[in-house]
């Protein structure tokens, strides 16, 4: 049976921490704040319960939890990086949310210190070595009727229309890199797969798509994102070369070929599973 594990081992989080790829995150908030939303809100967050959200990043989920649990519920965002921590930080206190902690941790064997309502996180395991034992692991850690919800994305599902040459090059580069590396990029699929191995109930499944027009849709800035974070990374698998994918002004180009044929961009299909414990 497909219990949702890559057939190789991914080797990390591989997109960046550094101030572009934080910019990408962003941009990838921005371009799926309404599937997010809907992923929420199909978890149940109300008023008052705790939550941990992995692999928070600079927590836009985080800070989208907050404000469901209000302010007798705790959020705790857990991420490797420090970079994208201190952004979360500064958010939250903008924000005025006074139950969200930040903590610097790896998110493989990090475990809550007391039981939770629900454990979140987006676009976090497919970067895991081992996605069906982390969740079984941390769905240890959740009440009785609590929850469990991940969201993931089918990379393969990316497309222009009219198709735009650089996009369908770097559709490729992308995949064939990300194999290579052993980084699942159509895990949002094998979501059910991987709840069910992991002991989980059959969870409820949510989607989008989201789609943009033009030279100045926010997705571009994710492609971007991802040529100048994989560059070296598309190298050094031997999938093509710098020069030939030209990271500097990629993004530029990209634009300049999607406003010149008034192009729709097909963001990446985003799955959200939602699984209620007994």
């Amino acid at each position: 049976m497909d219990d949702g594990s890559p057939t190789g081992s991914p080797t990390g989080y591989v997109l960046g921490n550094d101030d572009p790829a934080l910019a990408r995150l962003d941009a990838l908030s921005r371009v799926y704040a309404a599937a997010t939303a809907a992923w929420l809100d199909a978890a149940g967050l109300a008023p008052g319960p705790s939550v941990v959200d992995l692999g928070c990043g600079t927590g836009a989920v985080t800070l989208a939890a907050a404000e469901r649990v209000g302010p007798t519920g705790r959020v705790v965002g857990v991420d490797t990086a420090p970079q994208p921590l201190e952004v979360a930080r500064r958010r939250a206190a903008a924000a005025g949310h006074r139950g969200v902690v930040l903590e610097q941790a790896d998110v493989t064997t990090w475990e809550p210190p007391g039981p939770v309502d629900a454990v979140l996180g987006r676009l976090v395991l497919m970067h895991l070595p081992d996605p069906v034992a982390l969740l079984a692991r941390l769905a240890r850690a959740v009440r009785p009727g609590g929850v469990v919800a991940f969201q993931e994305v089918v990379l393969s599902t990316r497309a222009a229309s009219p198709p735009l040459p650089l996009l369908t090059a770097f559709n490729g580069w992308l995949l064939t890199t990300l194999g290579r590396l052993g980084v699942p990029a159509d895990l949002g699929l094998r979501l059910g797969a991987v709840f069910r191995a992991a002991g989980l109930p059959d969870p409820a499944l949510v989607t989008g798509q989201p789609l943009e027009r033009g030279g100045d849709a926010s997705g571009w800035s994710i492609v971007g994102g991802d040529v100048t974070a994989l560059a070296g990374a598309f190298e050094r698998t031997g999938t093509v070369s710098a020069a030939e994918v030209g990271p500097a002004d990629f993004e530029q180009r990209l634009r300049a070929q999607a406003a010149s044929a008034g192009a729709v961009l097909v963001d990446p299909l985003v799955v959200g599973a939602v699984a209620r414990l007994p």
